[in-house]
């Protein structure tokens, strides 16, 4: 907890972390009042449809990962996807950044539930004990919040459990100094309990998962793209920093994503330096590491988070996308959603010499910091090769979040016998 708190202090100082502990509080006691009349009648509707029985399983995702938080990841996404794949999906309302008291329907068969409002996590169990259909409760890791007792609680009620192993389990992810108890305990659980399944982001945590669990109860399926949302990009963003970038005709390299410990910030000085191009960097800061490593550096514009559907819009109109994680445990670990982004935009990819990011033909690999600027300057050539577009497009294509959820799909299928 120590640990949690330098990080926001680092991020936010005093006062924003004041600011911050105060709307969590206000939207958990928010939470807790449960329901108004419109959200009532959302609940039964929720009720009412697990009791219908209209499609295969059932999946409720817990967790502290919210639905509107401004980083649109992994979890929302394959919470989507699965919902189009026959599930129902109810996603954990998550305060700060998700205000619901009771249900609220995001679409079809996609739910987003407040279990903090009473009776309501009672009743979603109740009815999903009486549908006769496979109920499923996934995790993620890294989970601070979620304990082990409430999963077990679900485990003896019948639910199969299924860990989605997405990062390593690493203070860097936990933007403390060190590894949650809560964290590890629920991995532990989730590794030693033999009817819970894991799925896993990337090649690292599938084998290490398979270590503990053999391989029958565990399956690969990466991050993933909304390739409808990034093949097809908007008009240039009305954002006067960015044209001021534009206007001053260098080729343009960039990196969106969390601006953090397992970046490769001398590869990013050394960019910088070189004279040749723009760096422009979008995205949060999600420890002090930024502010450490390149306070006052030029050609550095960053621009600080921007909204998930306006990404697109900037970076199309950018030369050369990066993703400059260091090798190690985080960055072998990984697999990065920007990377597949980054196909469907049709721009050229430079990467550090991480695990997942060598598995694909279309990313150019940056062996060191000093390799940046020679790698990119390859880069520029090969944005302008009809080939190499078209193999990223069918990378991109592959890993549309449809693709993942039906593979997915297909594994609890399996599990459950079918």
């Amino acid at each position: 907890m120590r640990g949690k708190l330098k990080n926001l202090l680092d991020k936010y100082g005093a006062a924003g972390t004041l600011r911050l502990i105060l709307r969590y509080l206000g939207a958990e006691a928010s939470a807790r009042r449960g329901p108004g009349k419109n959200e009532r009648e959302a609940c039964r509707a929720l009720i009412r449809q697990i009791g219908a029985g209209e499609y295969e399983r059932i999946v409720l995702r817990r967790g502290s990962f919210g639905w509107h938080t401004p980083l649109v990841q992994r979890a929302q996404q394959l919470a989507r996807a699965l919902a189009q794949e026959d599930c129902l999906v109810l996603y954990e309302a998550a305060p700060p950044h998700d205000r619901v008291n009771g249900a609220l329907r995001l679409g079809g068969k996609l739910w987003l539930v407040n279990l903090r409002a009473k009776g309501l996590e009672e009743a979603i169990r109740r009815a999903a004990r009486a549908c006769g259909k496979p109920c499923w409760l996934l995790v993620a890791s890294p989970e601070y919040r979620l304990d082990r007792k409430t999963v077990e609680r679900y485990a003896a009620a019948g639910w199969r459990l299924l860990y989605d192993y997405i990062d390593a389990l690493d203070a860097q992810i936990s933007g403390g100094g060190r590894v949650p108890r809560k964290t590890l305990a629920l991995y532990r659980f989730c590794m030693q309990n033999k009817n819970c399944r894991v799925v896993a982001s990337s090649l690292a945590l599938l084998r290490e998962a398979e270590r503990e669990k053999g391989k029958e109860r565990c399956a690969l399926v990466e991050n993933g793209v909304d390739c409808a949302h990034f093949l097809s990009p908007g008009p240039c963003p009305d954002d006067p920093a960015f044209r001021a970038l534009l206007r001053r005709g260098k080729p343009i390299v960039c990196f969106y994503g969390a601006l953090a410990e397992w970046l490769d910030y001398a590869a990013l000085r050394a960019i910088a330096a070189d004279g040749r191009f723009s760096l422009l960097l979008i995205g949060a800061k999600y420890d002090g590491s930024f502010d450490r490593a390149l306070a006052g550096c030029e050609n550095v514009c960053f621009l600080g988070a921007r909204p998930y559907e306006t990404l697109p819009d900037y970076a199309a109109r950018c030369d050369v996308l990066l993703i400059p994680f260091r090798k190690g445990r985080v960055g072998d670990a990984a697999s990065p959603v920007k990377l597949f982004e980054y196909f469907a935009l049709q721009k050229p990819v430079v990467a550090g010499d991480t695990a997942e990011c060598r598995r694909y033909r279309s990313v150019l690999i940056a062996k060191s910091a000093e390799d940046y600027p020679r790698t990119i300057e390859r880069a520029l050539r090969l944005g302008r090769d009809p080939a190499y577009l078209a193999e990223e497009k069918r990378e991109a294509l592959a890993a549309d979040w449809a693709c993942r959820a039906r593979k997915l799909a297909s594994f609890l299928r399996t599990a459950e016998g079918g």
